[in-house]
């Protein structure tokens, strides 16, 4: 057998010659040229720097001496700094203009770079010496102004004081005292240069040095003022040599060029208008990139400040780079412009790279002797090398190579007797070799075999076990099914016994069947739920939820047994806390109520406190951390049995266990769920301390869902009414103050029933909130007071033991248990502050919402169908039923069917049972949404599954809801109080319309008389212009209910502003568009806020009368709109 041996790549032993070679000959090269040329590039660097660097500070030497010659000349009228004699000269040369002429005369002609002086009186006098140069002859103009004159007239002079020569006066008026050059002056009240003009004889850049002159009573004389021409800087930079591209320029404060090496020009004039250019609008590349560089610095320094920035940057430019230096200079001499020098390196580089090269040929010529030396060296080893290839070959094909002639290398000729050595050796070991492969193929054979049979064992224990997955997930839904459909029965009918009437003996018959019905449940769900969760199968639902319903459905479900115990739980949530958030709210749930009720079974006296705060705000991709715990006062946990308490089918000890019960599986149902939720869950506890349990979640954001339905008591306001709120237990009147203050009221907290009754006889308060055990003296006392000493004062009591009934109840305006939702305590507030007649309203409205509504009940089981029918007839609903799927979807057909005679009535919602005979649930669901779609009643699934996949079936099967066996009479009215459809011939919206009206008018106006809501005559008359269809009205009307919200949010942005003026504008403004529409309460209560904004300060009660109008707005918009809607009807 042949036998390939793999080997790694391979290299010829001449290309490795020549190679090495190579690299021994151009490495040294390399590196002592690259060093050379690093060396030389950096003396370049420095050179090039330097000469910009010197280039810089002569430049800019010689424009400040260029504009020295302004201050210079200006000196010899008024120096900077003048002392007494310089003073007194300067003054007589302004009160004698004669003088002045004769020395400007002088100081023209010998400084050419300064061709005018002037100045300008406070009597609006001036006179101005120019020289101009003529037929190349210098000539002196002189140009004067009276103080009672126009123009200036202008004089051509050989002589100070010539007048013979006058030439063409000036037309229209000049006033020196409104020029720009005099107003510097008296502004800065000192030397200043003013902004870079255009001169009027040379069209050239000019600079005014200006000085003023004060009397000796400290007022100005008048201002002394030199012209600097800018014309010989442009000259200076073109003669300046920096490179062959070099460039320089002047930028002045204002990022104008001042001057520049290029010739490039500086203005232009348009409609006489004087037009300056930036060094960015220059015809050279390199200025224009300067200048980009430079921009920057040129902006970053207040003007105010006087180090200024300077730098020297090197810019890459198109292969090569730029050198450019900036240099603000001036500031001593009172202008603030920079230079900036820039050029090209590669003008310094020339000589380097000739260097360079020189070194590069150098290289190339001992790379090429070095490539030369290798071949040949390697041409000879290769030879010898071929033939031991040769032998090698022979070798390979079972051949003795032939013994070749002794070479001069020494290794060679040992590998050459090594290779004819070792040839019969090779020869006896291939033929071992071959008798070992195929004793190891028969062996390879062997093992395949084996893999074989193992694989198919595999496949089948694989079988198996998804066989048995499947089993039990067959058995926990038949289990399920099973035990819930009779457990329903029992639940429902213990629910129902125990609302009629019983004696004592069988009201506690009954509680007791109770109590063990909800144990059994109880230990029937923990059971179920840690068999879900240990097959892998639970998954998280996505849905939007509230965290504060889902809190308090919690603490409700374990209320019962914490009064039955004299607990008091008790709800804090975070202020932070977002209001709704995405998750699964049934896990959320379960895991709150596991705990609540470990608290609870554990705590023998005190209460127990469930609190939530935001620990993450939202994050992309994340979601929101949020953080519950529940806190007790119960029996402790030692800290040694806290690490295990998480492990299923764990309690503390035997003796828990026997006393309190429980199958250990709760806590780590929790945990399995909480981390599924993305969080973590912890305690802790000592014994006899109490314990606190904490979790945190993981949610996402979401969007409060739109209110489909809104009891009108949700209208009413709480805003401003104060309560007096009596409380032993500090905690429950801080969580108490917080709601309170939520709602906008002005809460007022006791400890003591005592100074609650001594601040009561001083204060007026509108609602009393009380606890129902007080150490000093319990609710029913404390309301007896109250109702002694102020007969009709509203008093809530809120109590965690049972409710008092007969005459005691009417001591009470409300009663509450606690844990309280705070919508229940909200609405029981707005019930007693709120008067009768919007209560009757309130639950007028409330009637009617179920009043009429037909659920259709499709389960094969008797038990289920009287149980369901039951609750909904407590709840105030009508039923029908049906055992099948296929009846419901007959009834429904039956129902929507249109025809002769009576109307069949629309069912409101479909309970429909999952598993039913002829045809399920599913089948019926997904029938009756194909056949009617958006006709088709809301479907609410009855299950008693606890698997996932059968509630995913469901909402697959169209159903919106599902509720779970045995039935709940709560979850039950809040199902159909979400999804259930309304009748049709009740108007909700008109409903809810009615009610505002109500309770706008007796809320907010008291038992006043007050006026209308609505004049509906106002509306009638119309007609006398409207048709028959009242389209004008209708039209008119939705205009007003259009504009009236963003009225309102006019008046609400001017009362944030606390703007009066806004204020009484949008009033009356909203006043106007009322009274058209015969909105007469809206009307008026506009017209006093603007009343109250019109005497001239800000009305007191601003925010209470903004509050009242908005309150009136809504309502009269939500009975225009049900007028309306009628009338489309």
């Amino acid at each position: 057998m042949n036998l390939s041996l793999r080997l790694p790549a391979t290299f010829s032993l001449r290309t490795v010659l020549i190679t090495s070679l190579l690299l021994f000959a151009l490495l040294p090269a390399a590196t002592v040229g690259w060093f050379l040329y690093r060396s030389n590039l950096q003396s370049v660097h420095l050179l090039s720097e330097k000469i910009i660097d010197d280039m810089t500070e002569r430049i800019k030497a010689d424009v400040e001496s260029h504009l020295a010659q302004a201050h210079v000349t200006l000196n010899s009228i008024i120096p900077d700094q003048p002392d007494a004699t310089a003073l007194r000269r300067a003054r007589r040369l302004m009160e004698s203009p004669e003088l002045f002429e004769q020395t400007a005369f002088a100081m023209t002609r010998m400084t050419p770079n300064v061709p005018r002086m002037y100045l300008g009186s406070y009597r609006g006098e001036f006179l101005g010496v120019d020289t101009f140069t003529q037929n190349a002859a210098t000539r002196v103009r002189v140009s004067e102004r009276k103080a009672n004159g126009q123009g200036r007239r202008f004089f051509i002079a050989d002589l100070p004081g010539d007048r013979q020569n006058e030439q063409p006066a000036e037309k229209g008026n000049y006033e020196p005292r409104n020029r720009p050059w005099y107003q510097a002056a008296m502004e800065n009240k000192g030397r200043t240069f003013t902004l870079i003009s255009v001169s009027s004889n040379d069209s050239q850049l000019r600079l005014t040095l200006a000085q003023p002159v004060y009397g000796t009573d400290g007022g100005a004389l008048g201002v002394f003022a030199v012209d600097l021409s800018l014309k010989s800087l442009n000259q200076m930079l073109q003669s300046m040599r920096i490179s062959a591209r070099g460039t320089v320029f002047l930028v002045d404060e204002q990022g104008f060029a001042v001057a520049s090496s290029t010739g490039d020009e500086l203005f232009s004039t348009r409609s006489g208008l004087l037009q300056r250019y930036q060094p960015s609008q220059s015809r050279n590349a390199i200025i224009r990139r300067a200048y980009a560089e430079a921009a920057s610095s040129l902006g970053k320094t207040p003007e105010s400040s006087v180090q200024r920035v300077s730098f020297l940057h090197r810019i890459p430019v198109n292969g090569d780079t730029l050198v450019v230096s900036l240099k603000p200079f001036g500031e001593s001499l009172g202008v603030r412009w920079s230079l900036v020098v820039a050029a090209p390196e590669s003008d310094f580089t020339n000589a380097t790279q000739a260097a360079l090269k020189q070194t590069l040929a150098v290289t190339a010529l001992i790379l090429a002797l070095g490539a030369l030396l290798a071949i040949a060296l390697a041409w000879r080893l290769s030879l010898h090398f071929k033939r031991l290839g040769e032998a090698a070959a022979l070798l390979a094909l079972d051949q003795v190579p032939p013994a070749r002639p002794a070479s001069r290398i020494d290794e060679v000729h040992q590998l050459s007797r090594s290779l004819h050595g070792s040839a019969l050796e090779l020869k006896r070991n291939r033929l071992a070799l071959q008798a070992q492969t195929e004793a190891l193929h028969k062996a390879n054979d062997t093992l395949e075999n084996r893999v074989a049979s193992r694989t198919a064992e595999l496949n089948a224990s694989r079988d198996e076990a998804l066989s048995a997955v499947r089993a039990k997930a067959a058995f926990l839904a038949a289990m399920s099914h099973e035990i819930r459909t009779p457990l329903n029965g029992v639940v429902g009918m213990t629910t129902l016994l125990a609302d009629t009437p019983l004696d004592r003996e069988q009201r506690d018959y009954v509680h007791t069947l109770r109590v063990s019905s909800d144990q059994l449940l109880g230990v029937i769900n923990d059971v179920l739920d840690f068999s879900k969760i240990e097959s892998g199968r639970l998954e998280l639902e996505d849905e939007p939820l509230s965290l504060l319903t889902t809190v308090e459905e919690a603490c409700d479900m374990g209320a019962p047994r914490a009064r039955e115990k004299g607990l008091e739980l008790v709800v804090d949530l975070g202020d932070g806390l977002p209001g709704w958030v995405r998750g699964d709210v049934t896990c959320l749930r379960q895991v709150l109520l596991n705990l609540v009720n470990n608290a609870v079974k554990f705590t023998d006296h005190g209460q127990v406190l469930v609190s939530a705060r935001l620990l993450e705000d939202f994050r992309p991709n994340q979601g929101a951390l949020v953080e519950f715990r529940i806190k007790d006062s119960g029996i402790g946990i030692a800290p040694e049995r806290q690490a295990a308490l998480f492990e299923s089918f764990v309690q503390v000890d035997a003796s828990t266990t026997r006393k309190y019960g429980g199958t250990g599986l709760g806590l780590a149902i929790c945990k399995r769920l909480v981390g599924l939720m993305g969080g973590r869950i912890g305690l802790a506890s000592a014994p006899d301390a109490g314990s606190e349990f904490w979790f945190t979640a993981r949610l996402g954001h979401a969007d409060a869902p739109e209110v489909t339905r809104l009891s009108a008591l949700h209208l009413v306001s709480l805003a401003g009414k104060r309560a007096v709120v009596v409380d032993d237990t500090p905690l429950n009147l801080r969580i108490l103050d917080k709601q309170l203050r939520r709602w906008g009221m002005e809460p007022v907290l006791f400890e003591r029933t005592a100074d609650a009754l001594a601040w009561l006889r001083e204060h007026p308060i509108d609602v009393v909130v009380s606890d129902m055990h007080m150490p000093d003296m319990d609710g029913l006392d404390f309301a007896r007071l109250l109702r002694q000493r102020t007969p009709g004062l509203p008093v809530v009591l809120l109590t965690s033991g049972s409710m008092p009934t007969g005459e005691q109840a009417e001591m009470f305006d409300a009663r509450l248990l606690k844990p309280y939702r705070q919508s229940q305590l909200f609405e029981a507030i707005a019930r007693v502050v709120s008067p009768p007649s919007a209560i009757r309203s309130v639950e007028k409205a409330d009637l009617a919402a179920a009043r009429n509504q037909l659920v259709l009940v499709a389960d094969d089981n008797a038990i289920n169908l009287k149980v369901a029918l039951a609750m909904l007839a407590k709840l105030g609903y009508e039923a029908a039923t049906a055992v099948n799927g296929r009846e419901a979807v007959d009834r429904v057909a039956a129902s929507l069917r249109t025809g002769l005679g009576e109307e069949p009535r629309r069912y409101a919602a479909i309970l429909m049972d999952a598993n039913m005979p002829v045809m399920d649930g599913f089948v019926a669901s997904r029938t009756i949404l194909a056949s009617h779609g958006a006709l088709a009643p809301p479907i609410i699934a009855l299950t008693a599954s606890v698997l996932e996949e059968d509630r995913q079936r469901c909402r697959e099967a169209g159903m919106v809801g599902f509720l779970p066996k045995p039935l709940r009479i709560d979850e039950l009215s809040a199902a159909l109080g979400c999804h259930a459809k309304p009748p049709e011939n009740v108007s909700a919206t008109k409903l809810i319309a009615e009610n505002a009206v109500h309770i706008a008018r007796e809320q907010l106006l008291g038992n006043k008389q007050a006026p209308e809501l609505i004049d509906w005559g106002r509306l009638e008359q119309f007609r006398e212009f409207d048709d028959d269809a009242r389209s004008i009205t209708r039209e008119v009307l939705m205009l007003f209910v259009g504009e009236a919200p963003q009225r309102s949010d006019d008046i609400c942005g001017a009362l944030a502003r606390c703007d009066s003026a806004a204020l009484s504008r949008a009033a009356h403004a909203l006043k106007g568009a009322a009274s058209n529409v015969g909105a007469q309460a809206l009307s008026e209560a506009c017209a006093g806020l603007e009343q109250s904004c019109q005497q001239g300060r800000w009305p007191a009660n601003a925010s209470v009368q903004v509050e009242r109008l908005t309150s009136l707005a809504r309502a009269t918009c939500q009975s225009l709109s049900a007028w309306t809607a009628a009338q489309s009807a």
